[in-house]
């Protein structure tokens, strides 16, 4: 069985909603809105630059919305 996320989808959830929404967060980071919702489908951000910026803009550390390693193997 697959090992989940650090807290799951929630976490990427709760930082979109600490922004403002997906539009705000989508701006936030220079993505479009289908990104943001792909990100909450997955529970995570799949490129480190936009991870950062979802980070310092909703206060929730990066390693809660960034997948392990070990979850490749």
């Amino acid at each position: 069985m697959k090992r989940g996320k650090t807290t799951g989808p929630n976490a990427v959830i709760r930082a979109v909603a600490a922004i403002g929404g997906p539009t705000k967060a989508a701006r936030v980071c220079g993505v479009s809105n289908a990104a943001i919702h792909k990100w909450i489908q997955r529970g995570s951000v799949s490129l480190l630059k936009h991870a950062l910026r979802l980070s310092k803009a909703s206060g929730i550390p990066i390693e809660e919305f960034v997948g392990d390693e070990d979850e490749a193997n």
